[in-house]
């Protein structure tokens, strides 16, 4: 789905121009069954008007790089190199969650991506960076488990620096959120990383099952985050939320 975010006294207040459409594949066919398991999309150039997004998908795990234009999504123009065990280590649907391009550090351009549940040996989240962009080689890296989150989305600041979306659920417990920031400078192959809970929320608050992250500046310079829940089609007991949060002055200091 493509749409503007209409916006009232700085706060969401509803989408116009929506269009909703299947996602192609390869020659343009029609994605069905395992292959249409989308999960997370990122912008890796241009802008959402005229760019390149990329896709995730988890079942037949792959990423795609699909063009926007006029036209909106159009097929793939091709998909990343996969790394050689990633069957083994994620399973069957509990793939490729979450993906990002790094907006800058040292690793500028590169692309970053976790496992829904994919924990190591360890009990880390599994997660993989593509250093250079899209050609690149796949490398593993971890971020640290805290209580049994499952990570949903990726988002990167314009340092390099990380917020990642994790969703908990348990019948007893309700559904969970928690935001983490990971410095930009700690983000490399090989590293295991952990990051700041930025925020930590259950059903007491106004959250549902948080899966879609995204970042961008409103006219004030202020960073905002926006997030947004699937429902997986069962209306009767969860919703479509949409959530915005301005990132504040003292998380922003600590990745400057």
């Amino acid at each position: 789905m493509m749409a503007d975010l209409v916006q009232n006294g700085g706060r969401p207040a509803g989408v116009r121009d929506a269009v909703i459409g299947d996602i192609a594949g390869i020659g343009g066919r029609r994605l069905a069954g395992r292959d249409a398991d989308a999960e997370s999309i990122t912008l890796l150039d241009g802008t959402l008007a005229r760019g390149t997004v990329l896709i995730s998908f988890e079942r037949n795990h792959r990423i795609g790089r699909f063009p926007v234009s006029d036209r909106g999504l159009e097929a793939p123009t091709g998909y990343l190199k996969m790394p050689s065990d990633i069957r083994r280590v994620v399973g069957f649907n509990k793939g490729i969650e979450a993906v990002g391009v790094l907006r800058g550090g040292p690793l500028g351009g590169s692309v970053i991506a976790f496992a829904e549940e994919g924990f190591g040996d360890k009990r880390y989240h599994t997660g993989w960076i593509w250093p250079g962009g899209f050609g690149g080689e796949p490398q593993m890296l971890g971020l640290t488990n805290i209580g049994d989150f499952a990570v949903t989305d990726v988002a990167s600041l314009p340092d390099g620096s990380l917020i990642v979306l994790e969703r908990k659920f348990r019948w007893l417990e309700g559904v969970r959120m928690r935001l983490r920031l990971v410095r930009g400078v700690l983000v490399k192959p090989g590293t295991l990383l952990e990051g700041e809970t930025l925020i930590e929320a259950d059903l007491g608050s106004e959250i549902d099952n948080m899966e879609g992250l995204a970042l961008s500046r409103d006219q004030r310079g202020q960073t905002i985050i926006t997030l947004i829940s699937d429902n997986n089609y069962n209306s009767m007991l969860q919703r479509n939320l949409l959530l915005q949060f301005a990132l504040g002055p003292e998380a922003t200091a600590k990745v400057r």
